[in-house]
């Protein structure tokens, strides 16, 4: 059972960068993959075996990409970094993070409320603005299918479950 999480609202996570200048955009392939398939109607992930987790995460990629494209536009100088499962990582996933952090004053987290617990935790001397993407509503149990160019995954809408908190 994953965690259930939506975007939050774009307007507040567009103040909220506002007085950002350089941004770090993590975000996670995982239960925030599955929730954008399904609250977006978006492709899921690659069907394609030998890709990894990031590389086939469709529906978090596309969000990432929009927001990287319109922060970008703001005047925003945005780089992302892709850490699968940031809700129970490695000493070398924290150190991909903080090794990527340098000269950002901004992280914007685009994964579940458990992902953003264990990146906060990591940054707990940043002096920069963390901005959490999603806010995590519950629990889902979903049925992937193929979708019609059989080339991903999408999330079955008529039988998805959430448990919502």
């Amino acid at each position: 059972m994953g965690l259930y999480s939506v975007m939050r609202d774009e307007n507040l996570l567009l103040t909220a960068a506002q007085s950002a200048r350089s941004i770090l955009m993590i975000s996670c392939p995982g239960c925030a993959c599955e929730s954008l398939s399904y609250e977006e109607d978006l492709p899921n992930r690659l069907l394609e075996q030998g890709k990894d987790m990031d590389s086939s995460a469709v529906a978090v990629n596309m969000v990432r990409t929009r927001w990287v494209d319109r922060l970008t536009a703001m005047g925003k100088q945005v780089d992302t970094l892709s850490v699968v499962f940031p809700c129970e990582m490695f000493d070398t996933d924290r150190e991909a993070i903080l090794n990527a952090l340098p000269g950002h004053d901004t992280v914007m987290i685009l994964a579940c409320g458990s992902a953003y617990i264990g990146i906060q935790d990591i940054l707990k001397d940043y002096q920069g603005t963390i901005i959490p993407m999603m806010h995590t509503k519950g629990s889902f149990v979903f049925r992937l299918v193929k979708d019609e160019t059989g080339k991903h995954s999408k999330v079955e809408r008529a039988t998805a479950r959430i448990n919502k908190k």
